[in-house]
């Protein structure tokens, strides 16, 4: 009898906002570090009662959502987790367990929340004070914080921006880039730096 597929290695990608980058970061590790599997998680907005775990190819190949751009950057198997914040983590355990060894990619904040993963990426966009309530818990745990300092961000300001994510992620290596045009060296960077910590080839 063949035995089951070894737990995979899990990279979270988290952030401060909405439209820091997430999914698109997300894609782009999935993409450059061959991930073989991905999970959106999607918690507290619009969806039905109860732990909901989309595996429905149609609805995850929808055109213009973040699963299909998991899907088109190449996880052979990628699930949506959209439920209530209460039933995360019920969801995440199911969708995990349901995906092969190698490496998994999950997008979203309560993921950090409830389970631990082996590496943890979190983004960072301006206005930097417009944190959502489940970042705070994402970079207290972040292995290595990005930051896009495309706003008016000056020198003085930027020192005391590395103190208090210092304080805030005392583990967290920093990278800061310029959106859009260092993002592509960022993230590229990003990979490496995911691929070197968790000793990938």
């Amino acid at each position: 009898m063949r035995g089951r597929d070894p737990a995979p290695k899990v990279i979270v990608v988290s952030s401060s906002s909405k439209k820091a980058g997430k999914s698109t970061l997300a894609a782009y590790l999935v993409r450059e570090l061959g991930a073989a599997s991905a999970i959106k998680v999607s918690a507290g907005g619009t969806h039905p009662t109860g732990d909901t775990v989309v595996t429905d190819p149609g609805r995850l190949a929808a055109p213009g959502t973040d699963t299909a751009a998991l899907l088109d950057a190449g996880a052979k198997k990628v699930a949506w987790v959209n439920t209530s914040r209460e039933q995360v983590g019920a969801g995440l355990a199911r969708a995990i367990k349901g995906m092969p060894g190698g490496l998994l990619v999950i997008e979203g904040n309560s993921a950090v929340e409830n389970i631990r993963p082996d590496f943890n990426v979190f983004l960072m966009a301006v206005p930097f004070e417009e944190f959502k309530p489940s970042a705070t818990v994402a970079l207290s745990e972040a292995d290595l914080v990005l930051v896009d300092r495309s706003g008016a961000v000056g020198e003085l300001e930027l020192r005391e921006l590395k103190k208090k994510i210092r304080a805030k992620a005392p583990r967290a290596e920093q990278l800061f880039y310029r959106a859009p045009r260092d993002r592509e060296l960022a993230f590229e960077k990003a990979a490496r730096h995911v691929r070197e910590s968790l000793g990938l080839s």
